[in-house]
C-alpha cells in the first residue's frame, strides 16, 4: 500500500499510482490522432506535384524564374534581393548545362525524377513504376479539393458519431479506414484519376470525424483551468503538417509518388494500434486512471460537464442553431479555416510553381509556417490558462482580443506576402509569421465552443467544422481559376492572397460584434421529463 503525504488522501493500491497523470497520455493520444488525420489530409496537396505532369504550364523553375526578379514598392525590406538574383541565376545556368550534357534531363532540376513519359491511359496497373500522369489542371484543382467535399459532411457525422459511439470509437474506426484507402491509392489512381477523387471524399469523411471527436474528449478529460493546453493538443494536426511536408515530398523524391502513399499509411496502422489500447471516452470508465486523479477532475468540472454521453433526444438543436454566439463563432472559425486551407492546398504549389523550390525543398519551407503555428500556439495556450486562472479579464474578452493574433495580424501579412514577388527569404517569413499568429487561436475560435456549452463540445465543433471545411471547397479551385492556368505567376498569387486576408479578417470583425464566453443555459442536458414539458421562456 502507498500513503501520500496528504492525510486526506485516501489509501490506495500502488497499482493505482501513476507518475504520469491519465489525462497527460490522453492529451498526447489526441495530439497523434490530429497529426496522422492531417498525415492522409495533405498527401494529395503534395503529390500532385510529382504525380501530374504539367503541361503548357512554366517549366523552368518557376514563374519567378521566368520574371528573374519582380521589384516591389517595399523592396527595401529585403536585405537578400542580390544574393537571390545570383542564386537564380545560377540554378538556371546549371539547369541549361544539364539539359545540353544530358537530354534526358529537363530544365527544372526539381521535377528531374518525374519528367519521364506520362502514362499511357490503357496502361496496366503497375506498382512503383512512378510515371506521371497528364491529368489538367482542373483535375488537379479537383483531386485536392475532393477531400473538403468529404470533410464537410464528416464533420457533422463526427458530432453525431462521438455522441452515439463515444469518441474513442469512432476516431478508430474511421482511422483504420482512412489509412486502408490510403494505401491503395495510388492503385485507384491508375484505374482512373475519378477513382483517386473517390478515395480522396472518403479519407475527408473519415478526417472530419476526428476534430469533433477530440473536442468531445476535451470537454470530458480537461479541468477549467487546463483547458486551452488541452485544446493546444488538437495543434497535433499542425506538427503532422510540419512532419508530413518533408517527409512525403522526401520520399517521392527520392523513391516515387506511390511510396509516398504507401509508407505513411503504414505508420498509420501502427499508430491505431496504441490508440485502441490507450484512450478511453472519459476519467470514469479509464480502468487505470487514480481516484486521486479522477476526483480532482471530476469535481473541477461539477456543475458544467456532465459525465453520461447526451442522446440525439437530449441534443437542443433549435437553440444551437439561433444561439447568436455560437453563429458568431462559426463565421470565426470558418476564417480560420479559410487560412488554413489555404496553406494546405495551395502552398505546395505555390512555393514550388511560383518561387520555383526544388520538391523536397519546397517541403521544408512548406512545414515551416506550421512550425511556426504549433510553438507560437503553445505560448497563446499557457498565457491563455494564465489569464483564465488570475481571472485578469472576462473569458468573453480574452477569446475575442486572442483573435487579433489569430485572424488579423495573420490577414495582414498575407498582404504582404503578395507584394514581397520573387523574394525567396522575405516571403518565408512573411508566411511563417501569418501562421505563426494563427496559433492563437487555440485561445480564440478553437476554445469558444468550450465555453459555451461544453456537455455539446464535440457537437458543436462538428457544425462548426462542417461549414469551415467547405472553404477546402472553394480555394483549391479558385486558386486554379486565378493563377494555376495562367502558369501560377506572381501578380496572380498577389490577389489570391487578398482574398485570405479579407476572408480572415471579415471573419474576426463578426465574432468581435456577436460572440460570448459564457456557458448558455442550453448546456444543461435535459431530463426525459424535461423534454415531455417544453420549458418555461426565460
Amino acid at each position: 500500500m502507498f500513503r501520500y503525504d496528504d492525510e486526506r488522501v485516501p489509501l490506495l493500491p500502488r497499482s493505482k499510482i501513476r507518475w504520469i497523470p491519465m489525462r497527460l497520455i490522453i492529451c498526447m493520444m489526441m495530439f497523434t490522432a490530429c497529426w496522422t488525420s492531417y498525415m492522409c489530409r495533405l498527401q494529395m496537396p503534395i503529390l500532385v506535384v510529382p504525380m501530374i505532369k504539367t503541361v503548357g504550364s512554366n517549366d523552368s523553375g518557376g514563374a519567378c524564374a521566368e520574371q528573374h526578379r519582380v521589384r516591389r514598392a517595399i523592396s527595401w525590406l529585403d536585405p537578400g534581393a542580390d544574393l537571390e538574383d545570383y542564386v537564380l541565376t545560377e540554378r538556371l545556368r546549371a539547369a541549361q548545362e544539364r539539359a545540353s550534357r544530358d537530354t534526358s534531363h529537363v530544365l527544372v532540376p526539381r521535377d528531374a525524377p518525374y519528367q519521364r513519359s506520362v502514362r499511357p491511359h490503357d496502361a496496366p496497373i503497375q506498382l512503383f513504376d512512378g510515371e506521371p500522369f497528364d491529368w489538367k489542371p482542373e483535375v488537379r484543382g479537383q483531386l485536392v479539393a475532393a477531400y473538403s467535399y468529404g470533410n464537410v459532411p464528416g464533420n457533422f457525422l463526427g458530432g453525431v458519431l462521438a455522441l452515439r459511439w463515444g469518441p474513442k470509437h469512432a476516431i478508430l474506426w474511421t482511422s483504420l479506414l482512412a489509412a486502408t484507402v490510403s494505401l491503395l491509392s495510388p492503385i485507384f489512381a491508375q484505374l482512373h484519376w475519378g477513382a483517386l477523387l473517390f478515395t480522396r471524399i472518403v479519407i475527408g469523411i473519415t478526417g472530419g470525424i476526428t476534430f469533433p471527436a477530440c473536442h468531445q474528449l476535451v470537454a470530458q478529460w480537461s479541468p477549467p483551468n487546463e483547458k486551452a493546453r488541452f485544446v493546444w493538443s488538437l495543434l497535433g494536426g499542425t506538427f503532422g503538417t510540419i512532419f508530413t511536408y518533408p517527409m512525403v515530398a522526401a520520399i517521392a523524391e527520392s523513391m516515387n509518388w506511390e511510396s509516398a502513399w504507401y509508407i505513411p499509411s503504414l505508420l498509420m496502422f501502427v499508430w491505431i494500434l496504441f490508440w485502441a489500447m490507450l484512450t478511453y471516452d472519459n476519467p470514469n470508465e479509464h480502468p487505470g486512471i487514480s481516484d486521486e486523479e479522477k476526483h480532482y477532475i471530476l469535481n473541477a468540472q461539477a456543475g458544467t460537464v456532465r459525465a453520461q454521453k447526451p442522446t440525439f433526444r437530449q441534443t437542443p438543436f433549435l437553440a444551437i442553431l439561433t444561439s447568436v454566439p455560437f453563429l458568431s463563432l462559426v463565421c470565426c472559425h470558418f476564417g480560420n479555416l479559410f487560412l488554413l486551407f489555404f496553406y494546405q492546398n495551395s502552398m505546395m504549389l505555390y512555393l514550388t510553381k511560383a518561387l520555383g523550390f526544388q520538391l523536397t525543398k519546397g517541403g521544408f519551407a512548406a512545414g515551416l509556417p506550421w512550425a511556426g503555428r504549433l510553438f507560437f500556439g503553445f505560448f497563446f495556450s499557457w498565457a491563455g490558462d494564465t489569464i483564465k486562472r488570475r481571472q485578469f479579464v472576462s473569458i468573453g474578452v480574452l477569446r475575442k482580443g486572442a483573435t487579433i493574433f489569430s485572424h488579423l495580424i495573420p490577414g495582414i501579412f498575407l498582404i504582404l506576402v503578395g507584394y514581397v514577388g520573387c523574394r525567396f527569404v522575405l516571403a518565408n517569413i512573411f508566411l511563417i509569421l501569418a501562421l505563426g499568429f494563427n496559433g492563437a487561436a487555440s485561445i480564440s475560435n478553437l476554445s469558444n465552443n468550450q465555453d459555451l456549452a461544453p456537455n455539446f463540445a464535440g457537437f458543436l465543433y462538428g457544425i462548426m467544422n462542417t461549414i469551415g471545411s467547405a472553404s477546402g471547397i472553394i480555394i483549391s479551385p479558385l486558386v486554379e481559376e486565378i493563377a494555376g492556368k495562367y502558369g501560377n505567376p506572381i501578380e496572380k498569387w498577389q490577389i489570391l492572397f487578398w482574398i485570405g486576408a479579407a476572408v480572415t479578417i471579415f471573419s474576426m470583425i463578426i465574432f468581435a460584434i456577436g460572440g460570448s464566453g459564457n456557458i448558455q443555459s442550453w448546456n444543461e442536458i435535459r431530463t426525459d421529463d424535461d423534454i415531455a414539458t417544453p420549458r418555461e421562456a426565460n
